[in-house]
């Protein structure tokens, strides 16, 4: 099975809802009370001590390499070990990192189904990593044991349903956000513009659920966590900061709405910014709940 992650070239976000800086600003004040100041430098602030060179840090899903960048930029001054499952995502890291004249970070390729890291570290530091881990209350168990003495587990990650199998009250709303958007940003809609789609392109033209297998033939670890990684955390880790930022609706958008357009478009990024309004109703509400959460935990007391 190949590797979705470990290609030749980057991941392309800007077909997704992670891709548009009005979702990246947005994100950044759900987290940190400011559309200029994303998780990681939000972590930075508040968390992570910066001038102590004996500190410890471990970087889970580090990919092409932002979290350690943006922690050398923002002078912290402690050892860094960047891991992924992902090898060339990880050499390019590494080429970015030693370009910018960082050092004392270490990559290393990991499984975290089944590789273990060497403790103590002060941070650990884990991004979008830990819903794709099957064997997950092993994982998040190691993870407490080799935080320090009032070490912080510090993620973003995704904790909705198993492969994606969304309920049918989450699939009409969905839908039902998607029905207002004008036909000229929606696909297969022909030339026509300035109007809603009626009710027999929406019969046509709307999203579905893939089913299990289709999810797993793509990614054998795509989702295959969230759920249990929303019990395993509170129950392993004593939480000290949990904030939902949302993608509830629109992370499963892709194909139905233009997000590669709306950084250019200024028409395509207001019905993106009247998406995340209903999103935020639907979530605020308690119709649905937000199904990325950013978190801050150490180990449970006596644990």
């Amino acid at each position: 099975m190949v590797n979705p992650w470990d290609q030749d070239e980057s991941y392309d976000y800007s077909d997704l809802w992670l891709g548009t800086k009005t979702v990246s600003r947005h994100i950044n004040h759900k987290i940190s009370g400011n559309e200029s100041v994303n998780w990681v430098e939000y972590a930075l602030a508040a968390y992570i001590v910066r001038d102590d060179p004996h500190k410890r840090c471990l970087v889970l899903g580090a990919s092409e390499g932002h979290v350690e960048r943006t922690l050398r930029k923002g002078e912290y001054s402690g050892y860094i070990l960047s891991t992924d499952i992902a090898d060339r995502a990880l050499k390019r890291a590494r080429e970015r990192s030693c370009a910018l004249g960082y050092s004392n970070i270490e990559y290393r390729v990991a499984d975290l189904n089944i590789d273990r890291f060497d403790g103590p570290f002060d941070y650990i530091i884990a991004e979008g990593v830990l819903h794709h881990i099957e064997r997950t209350e092993e994982c998040l168990t190691h993870l407490r044991d080799i935080l320090a003495p009032g070490g912080l587990l510090i993620a973003v990650e995704f904790e909705g349903p198993f492969r994606f199998q969304l309920t049918e009250p989450q699939v009409r709303w969905i839908n039902a956000a998607l029905s207002i958007v004008p036909l000229e940003f929606r696909p297969l809609s022909g030339n026509v513009s300035g109007v809603p789609a009626d009710i027999e392109y929406m019969q046509r033209v709307h999203y579905v659920v893939a089913s299990e297998e289709s999810v797993r033939n793509i990614d054998p670890s795509e989702a295959a966590a969230g759920p249990r990684l929303k019990l395993l955390m509170p129950a392993i880790f004593n939480i000290v900061e949990r904030k939902g930022f949302g993608g509830t609706l629109l992370s499963y958008m892709s194909g139905h709405f233009p997000f590669d357009q709306a950084n250019a478009d200024a028409r395509v990024d207001r019905w993106l910014q009247v998406l995340l309004d209903i999103e935020d109703a639907v979530i605020e509400t308690g119709l649905l709940e937000d199904e990325f959460v950013f978190y801050v935990a150490n180990a449970k007391c006596g644990v």
